[in-house]
């Protein structure tokens, strides 16, 4: 009788083992974020502030960067974060309905499938040493359908109402039943294609330093006037050596329900509509992968972007040499010739960014969901962990900016929350 207490007692106590570890397995908090093409590359590198060192975190990212999937345990516990880069809108958009429900999901990477992939290769972050195991190139279409939980967007949604492509369109967005969380300072730049140029004595000289903002809005407006680089006192060339005798603007734009476009909108095309009739130099992109590409392959283009894609064109890059960011209004958002290359942002001179929006449902997603969203909005909050990002060098703190605004288009006022910096006198 002793023996078979005994025993009944180890199969109990094996037997709670086992559920224990079915348990922990089944208790891996999943968390789908979606929206922002533009925010890629910060909220792709964001989750690694909240892995653990150990056991090494993992990061799974498709062949285009537009889908990224992170495990790796939180405080010992295991989670999953999967970002699906898309448009702004989405990230609005797919949280006005309720989590499962038609509407509230997006293809999101899918790391049982190995189509494509590489690696793993350990990876160390160069601000801080942290490592991980990058599996990169997984297929595009590695994807599974998942419902949103949280989104992210660049601007707010009465920001939108868009149209492009002609018979394409996004109207103004009633947001105001989700929970937003204002985070990262979130900076775009003008880009150029590497073929345009200045003009003196008749030939190349150097690349274009800068251009107003009443030139950017002719040029994507495309007015009569400023259809062709030569309209504006400008020139392209193909060898570095020789003016084109002919230089027609390629425009690089993105569609509809884009926060970039919508940002565009906001700051720039203020006097002016962006043009919305597509031909072989007016050209729309889903995404920000998109317009990198095309000012990649166009010598003779402009384009909006986060201000970060300019590592991509920076030496070592992967279109290095292929284009390059021009400052608007005399400022660049990073200028690397300043001891500080974020000081324009910071004091106010630069005026085309916003914020990052982060979205939420007012319904709960299930407290250990809402906990990661939580931890999540904080670190893209905190100055701290920005800097450790790669994009931490252009994307920035509210609490290091001397400026604020309440909507997309601004004004810009001082903030309450630093004290002005000497450098912003």
């Amino acid at each position: 009788m002793r023996f078979a207490k005994t025993f009944m007692s180890v199969i109990a106590g094996l037997l709670s083992v086992a559920a224990l570890a079915v348990t922990a397995h089944a208790q891996t908090t999943v968390m789908n974020v979606g929206g922002s093409s533009a925010a890629r590359n910060f909220m792709g590198t964001t989750p690694l502030n909240l892995c653990d060192a150990s056991p090494l975190p993992n990061l799974y990212v498709s062949a285009n960067n537009n889908l990224w999937a992170w495990t790796c345990n939180q405080g010992g516990l295991p989670i999953q974060i999967n970002y699906a880069a898309t448009q702004s809108s989405d990230g609005i958009n797919t949280l006005l309905v309720a989590t499962g429900s038609a509407g509230s999901f997006l293809n999101f990477l899918d790391i049982t499938q190995t189509t494509g992939c590489t690696g793993p290769v350990t990876q160390t972050r160069a601000s801080d040493g942290k490592q991980y195991n990058q599996t990169s190139n997984c297929a595009n279409s590695n994807t599974v359908s998942l419902p949103v939980h949280m989104g992210a967007s660049d601007v707010a949604g009465s920001s939108f109402g868009q149209t492009g492509p002609l018979g394409t369109t996004q109207p103004v967005i009633d947001d105001s039943s989700l929970t937003v969380a204002t985070t990262a300072v979130f900076p775009w730049s003008i880009f150029l294609g590497k073929g345009v140029v200045k003009v003196s004595g008749g030939a190349p000289a150097g690349p274009i330093t800068n251009l107003t903002r009443l030139e950017l809005e002719a040029i994507f407006s495309r007015e009569a006037k400023a259809q062709d680089w030569t309209q504006l006192g400008y020139g392209t060339t193909a060898n570095g050596t020789t003016l084109e005798t002919t230089s027609p603007i390629v425009l690089c734009l993105r569609n509809a329900g884009s926060g970039s476009k919508a940002m565009l909108a906001q700051t720039i095309m203020i006097n002016a509509k962006e043009t919305v009739l597509a031909n072989s130099n007016v050209i729309f992109s889903s995404g920000t992968s998109g317009v990198l590409s095309c000012i990649a392959s166009n010598p003779r283009s402009i384009g909006y972007m986060d201000a970060d894609q300019e590592l991509s064109f920076l030496s070592g890059g992967a279109n290095a040499g292929l284009g390059y960011a021009v400052k608007v209004d005399g400022y660049l958002a990073h200028d690397a010739s300043l001891t500080n290359p974020k000081e324009n942002l910071e004091c106010g001179r630069y005026a085309y960014w916003t914020y990052e929006r982060l979205n939420r449902r007012g319904t709960s997603e299930g407290a250990a969901i809402d906990a990661l969203a939580a931890a999540f909005i904080a670190d893209a909050t905190s100055a701290s962990t920005i800097a450790l990002l790669p994009v931490g060098s252009y994307w920035d703190a509210q609490s290091k900016m001397n400026v604020f605004k309440n909507v997309d288009r601004g004004p810009l006022t001082l903030s309450p929350l630093s004290v002005p910096s000497t450098a912003c006198n």
